[in-house]
């Protein structure tokens, strides 16, 4: 464990020595210098941009997408109950991670019922709670969003892999553990990406399938809808940060709580899925309690929690892949990211030293360099 003195005096003499090389280039000004951190576009406005556009199989009110407490409380094995009677209003889950070279967007979809067209007390296909969630990589570039260069969706028991260009003989993403996915070819509604999502078991896919008897279409917006029919194309829906939600409430494990089944991620305790009683115990997974695609590189949790590994797994990209962390909260709330939590507080720091000196320049101020 790094001490808060350690700690301070890393960051410290880090920034230092970035400024210090930097700064004595001669022939460089404050103004070459300084990155241009106040022009980043914050995560959310990334997740926007990218946000999907949702093509949702519907036979009845159990197939719209909600929040996970949509019935006003943190408890996973009343959900099955509350459904008739909760708020069905529209919201999907996100996080945004970010390396040197990538962004990696994650929605999660929750439906509080998992069904089947036959009454569940015949079919054994229903479950309490269902989270499926899908993966976007963008690449970073010399635009503020990038460009998107490939996306996963999660089906049951599977993850689907799709790119940008799976035609081109120098296509940049390449099938790896995972092939690309028939075709392949993202679909898109100006920067958004159209997923499809099945009626009844909400499977998501990024390719076309028949959907039936009805379908609803959401899109991200500012404010949290529900369909008025079944057949409703123009539902909005809100996002909201995992981070902020879900990840906050990590700890409440066993019955009569969201979550259950801790697992052991790098020494960590994480729930596995949320709490459920109905027709099977304990069916959706979390976020970060996947095991889907793992292969013999990965382990349950890493296509959420570090998402530059799985998907360096996962696929081939051509050109600079890094899987060194600028932004993961959850890998520094666990302290699996002590290093570069650290690295990108001392770049935060010396972009403060550079925006000083900046100013100083401006006013008159020179640093030594003819």
């Amino acid at each position: 464990m790094i001490t808060s003195r350690a700690r301070l005096a890393w960051v410290g003499c880090s920034a230092l020595l970035i400024a210090s090389y930097l700064l004595w280039g001669c022939g460089t000004t404050p103004t070459d210098l300084a990155p241009s951190y106040e022009d980043d576009v914050p995560p959310v406005d990334l997740a926007r941009h990218y946000s999907p556009i949702i093509h949702q199989g519907a036979a009845s009110d159990q197939d719209f997408i909600t929040a996970v407490d949509f019935d006003g409380d943190w408890i996973g094995s009343n959900n099955w109950e509350n459904q008739p009677t909760g708020d069905l209003s529209a919201y999907v889950y996100y996080s945004v991670a970010e390396t040197e070279t990538h962004w990696f967007l994650f929605y999660a979809l929750f439906h509080p019922r998992d069904y089947t067209s036959r009454p569940c007390n015949q079919s054994g296909g229903c479950h309490e709670n269902d989270m499926e969630s899908i993966q976007m990589v963008v690449a970073k570039d010399d635009t503020p969003y990038g460009r998107l260069q490939a996306m996963e969706t999660l089906a049951h028991g599977d993850i689907y892999l799709y790119t940008m260009d799976p035609y081109t003989p120098d296509r940049p993403v390449r099938g790896g553990y995972l092939k690309v996915k028939g075709k392949g070819k993202i679909r898109l509604q100006g920067s958004h990406p159209i997923v499809t999502v099945e009626t009844y078991g909400h499977g998501i896919r990024g390719s076309r399938q028949v959907l039936l008897p009805h379908v609803a279409i959401y899109h991200e917006g500012n404010q949290a809808e529900a369909p008025e029919s079944l057949g409703d194309k123009n539902v909005s829906y809100q996002l909201v940060s995992i981070y902020d939600t879900l990840w906050a409430h990590r700890d409440e494990i066993g019955p009569g709580y969201i979550f259950d089944q801790p697992f052991d991620y790098r020494e960590h305790i994480l729930p596995a899925v949320f709490d459920g009683e109905n027709y099977g115990v304990d069916k959706a997974n979390t976020p970060w309690g996947y095991n889907q695609a793992t292969g013999s590189k990965l382990i349950r949790g890493d296509w959420f929690l570090d998402p530059a590994k799985a998907l360096s797994y996962h696929a081939e990209f051509e050109g600079d892949f890094s899987r060194t962390y600028l932004h993961n909260q959850y890998l520094v709330d666990l302290e699996l990211d002590i290093f570069y939590e650290h690295f990108a507080e001392a770049l935060d720091t010396t972009r403060r030293i550079f925006r000083m000196a900046r100013v100083s320049y401006e006013v008159g101020h020179g640093y030594g360099c003819d």
